[in-house]
C-alpha cells in the first residue's frame, strides 16, 4: 500500500488509469479534527464491504476477494494513516494495487465498483486553487495564515515592530516602531466616535501595507488569493488599501478566537466558492465572445485533445460516461447504453470517458477544470463537458 501526502501527479495518474478488474475506487469526506476520526473509518470499512459484496455477486474468484479483503484491512490498521487526516480520502484498490491520497480538499462521499477507477473526483485536487493566503484583523489582534495544498493553515511569522492592534496602530507614527503619537491640537474637536474611525483606518491601511510586503516576498507573482477576514469598517478599509494584481476576497465577520482548524476550514470553503465562481465566469467569457472555439461533443472533444487542439477541458465530475478511449487517435467507443454500462458491445471493459479526456487533455499542455453542473449556471453550461479550443474550427 502506498500512502500520498502530496497532490496527485502524472505519474500517479498513469498508474491508475487503464483496466484494474476489479477495481475499487472509495471517497471519504475526512476530518484533521481527532474526534471525527472514528466516523471516518467507520464510513471506509462500510463502503469497502459494500463494494466486496458487489464485487463477489459479479463472480470475482475467491482469490481476488481474499485480496481485496487483505487491502481493506490494511488501510484500516494503519494507524499512522488515521492519526494524519486532511479533509479526504481517495483510495483506490484491486488485487495486488492499493494507493491511497490524504487530500486537502472536501470531496463528495462515493463508492464504485467496476474494471476502471473512478478519478473524476482525484482530478478535482491538481485541477483546482488549493493554496490560499488569509488575513484575519480585529482592532484587538491581527494574523496573516498560509493554507497549502498539502497542509492546514498555519499562522506566519510577520515583522515585531508591526502594530499589534488597533490602539498600537495610533500610538506609531507611520515607518517608525518606536515612536507614540501625542494629542495634537487638531485631535481636540474630533469626537470619542471620529478618532476610534480614524484610528480603525489607519490600523487597517498599515496592516494591509504589512501583508502586501510580506506576501510580495512569497509570492511575488501574486497567484494566490487572499481571503480577508473582518469586519467593517475594518474589511472595507483594508480592502481598499489592498487591492492589485492578487485576488482579494472579503469574508465579512468578527475572526477574533478563530485558531488554525477554523481558519483552515473557512479558507478550504472559500476557496471552493472561489473556485466555483472563477469557472463560472469563464464559462460565460466563453459563450459570449469564442464562437468557433467551442466544442461538446464527447467523439469531437477525444480528437480534438489527441491532435492538441484543447485549451481548456470542463467536465462535470458527478457524471460518468463509460467507454474506451484511443490515447493516439482521440477515437472514442462508448459502451452499450449509451455510454452507461460497464463495457462495450464486444464485452471489452470500459471505464469513464471523462478523466480519461482529461488526462489527454494534460498530457497535450492544456488545462483542466472539473465542476458539478449544479453548480453552474444552464444558460452557458450544458455537461458533461465543454472543451475550449486552442484556434476556431473552420
Amino acid at each position: 500500500m502506498t500512502v500520498h501526502y502530496e497532490l496527485p501527479t502524472t505519474a500517479d495518474f498513469a498508474a491508475l488509469a487503464g483496466p484494474h478488474h476489479p477495481a475499487i475506487t472509495v471517497y471519504a469526506s475526512t476530518s484533521p479534527v481527532v474526534s471525527e476520526r472514528e466516523r471516518a473509518e467507520v464510513a471506509v470499512k462500510s463502503a469497502f464491504d459494500e463494494a466486496i459484496e458487489q464485487v463477489k455477486a459479479s463472480g470475482a474468484s475467491t482469490a481476488e476477494l481474499e485480496a481485496l479483503r487483505r487491502a481493506r484491512d490494511g488501510i484500516i490498521a494503519d494507524q499512522e494513516l488515521w492519526a494524519g487526516l486532511a479533509r479526504s480520502l481517495a483510495i483506490f484498490v484491486a488485487p495486488d494495487f492499493t494507493e491511497v491520497f490524504v487530500l486537502p480538499n472536501q470531496l463528495d462521499d462515493a463508492l464504485h465498483v467496476g474494471s476502471h477507477f473512478t478519478l473524476g473526483q482525484l482530478l478535482r485536487a491538481p485541477s483546482q486553487d488549493q493554496e490560499a493566503y488569509a488575513v484575519a484583523v480585529s482592532a484587538n489582534e491581527w494574523a496573516l495564515w498560509h493554507a497549502t495544498p498539502t497542509d492546514r493553515a498555519a499562522q506566519m511569522p510577520t515583522d515585531p515592530t508591526l502594530p499589534k492592534n488597533a490602539d498600537e496602530a495610533a500610538n506609531r507614527e507611520a515607518g517608525d516602531a518606536g515612536t507614540r503619537r501625542v494629542g495634537g491640537h487638531g485631535d481636540r474637536g474630533a469626537s470619542e466616535d471620529d478618532r476610534r474611525a480614524s484610528t480603525l483606518d489607519i490600523y487597517a491601511k498599515r496592516v494591509a501595507d504589512a501583508v502586501k510586503q510580506e506576501l510580495q516576498l512569497h509570492d511575488p507573482g501574486d497567484r494566490v488569493p487572499l481571503f480577508v477576514f473582518a469586519a467593517e469598517p475594518t474589511l472595507s478599509q483594508f480592502i481598499e488599501r489592498a487591492r492589485n494584481h492578487r485576488r482579494v476576497v472579503p469574508v465579512p465577520g468578527a475572526p477574533d478566537r478563530l485558531g488554525a482548524a477554523e481558519i483552515d476550514e473557512a479558507v478550504r470553503h472559500q476557496l471552493a466558492a472561489l473556485n466555483i465562481s472563477e469557472a463560472e465566469t469563464a464559462l460565460h467569457g466563453l459563450a459570449e465572445g469564442s464562437a468557433g472555439r467551442v466544442e461538446r461533443d464527447l467523439a469531437a472533444i477525444g480528437r480534438l485533445a489527441a491532435d492538441g487542439a484543447v485549451e481548456t477541458l470542463w467536465f462535470d465530475f458527478t457524471t460518468s460516461v463509460n467507454g474506451t478511449l484511443d490515447q493516439e487517435s482521440g477515437a472514442i467507443e462508448f459502451a452499450t447504453g449509451n455510454g452507461e454500462g460497464d463495457a462495450l458491445h464486444d464485452g471489452t471493459h470500459a471505464g469513464d470517458l471523462l478523466p480519461q479526456l482529461a488526462l489527454l487533455v494534460i498530457a497535450k499542455g492544456g488545462k483542466v477544470v472539473t465542476v458539478r453542473s449544479d453548480d453552474l449556471d444552464g444558460n452557458v453550461w450544458s455537461g458533461p463537458a465543454m472543451a475550449e479550443l486552442r484556434f476556431a474550427l473552420a
